[in-house]
């Protein structure tokens, strides 16, 4: 069952299972599978995932490659490696740069994919420090430069491709055990009102980025907590939970599935749930959002299998 592998706790069975150890054996999982014409996905550490209730009806790959090699203030490392991991053993090597990633749940193939980080903090994305990344690409491992990837907020030209992330080559900065660590005491502070003790797939929605003057004096006039909005107004980007919460959903519960009472852009599984009831609450979500600020709310989450 996939949902002994993704952070929901969801999930029904996976047709073909396996467990790919090596770079190598993922790009050989991968190439077979498309001499088959057989379906695949791959997943890492299985967060921002929604795996279906039917399960997968292809080829599930885990990635488990999992080396790591510090040279230097360069970093190698394969997409299996866990997000926390690579940041305690960078700090451990005095280098700074990847602080901003601590408590980010999953592995490093899928922070790549989606640019995991904190976007306002300066060069808090794990895009910001990337050299390279190495990838299965219809038939060959190829290499792409930073420029390449095409990093954006929550989103990279993995989006758009079929292309593996196996592998990257990070370039950090030299810095002091003791910063690192005052770093990530303050970043985990910040995120202390996250429910990372239950079963999420972490943050459902990504925040809206509002840029255009007709919109902004729109929401001006459906929102009345003022000063907190121009401030999001002026940094160009609006929490989507602080929208979910002031739509009155927070608390919200369907089935096994309830918005976080702690942050209302997680959905926690709180007990037995289906993704059908995921994907109902998030249907609810978006169109109470919808309804009464006319932003429509995009998901970060993925769905695998529907």
């Amino acid at each position: 069952m996939l949902s002994g592998h993704t952070n929901f706790k969801i999930g029904g069975p996976a047709k073909f299972y396996f467990e790919a150890t090596t770079s190598q054996d993922l790009a050989k999982a991968v190439q077979v599978a498309n001499e088959l014409s057989l379906p695949y996905i791959v997943l890492g550490g299985g967060a921002n995932v929604l795996v279906s209730d039917n399960g997968f009806p292809g080829l599930v790959i885990i990635a488990r490659n999992q080396q790591l090699k510090i040279t230097g203030t360069e970093v190698k490392v394969e997409a299996g490696v866990n997000l926390g991991f690579l940041v305690q053993e960078t700090v451990a090597a005095k280098l700074s740069g990847l602080e901003p990633l601590v408590a980010i749940p999953g592995t490093v193939g899928g922070a790549i994919y989606g640019n995991a980080g904190l976007p306002q903090v300066a060069k808090g994305c794990i895009g910001d420090w990337i050299k390279q990344v190495k990838v299965f690409s219809v038939d060959k491992i190829i290499q792409l430069t930073k420029k390449e990837c095409q990093f954006s907020y929550r989103s990279s030209v993995f989006k758009e491709t079929k292309d593996i992330i196996l592998e990257a080559s990070l370039e950090l900065i030299p810095g002091t055990y003791e910063a690192s660590q005052e770093l990530i005491k303050k970043y985990i502070t910040a995120r202390k009102n996250q429910p990372y003790n239950l079963a999420s797939s972490g943050c459902v929605f990504i925040n809206v980025s509002v840029t255009d003057d007709k919109q902004k004096e729109e929401l001006r006039a459906k929102i009345k907590e003022s000063k907190t909005l121009e401030t999001f107004l002026t940094q160009g980007q609006i929490p989507a939970g602080w929208l979910i919460e002031l739509a009155g959903c927070k608390g919200k519960q369907i089935g096994g599935v309830q918005v976080s009472t702690k942050h209302a852009n997680y959905i926690v599984n709180t007990g037995d749930a289906r993704a059908e009831e995921v994907i109902m609450l998030i249907s609810y979500i978006k169109q109470q959002v919808r309804d009464k600020f006319g932003i429509e709310l995009h998901e970060e989450v993925q769905y695998v299998g529907f």
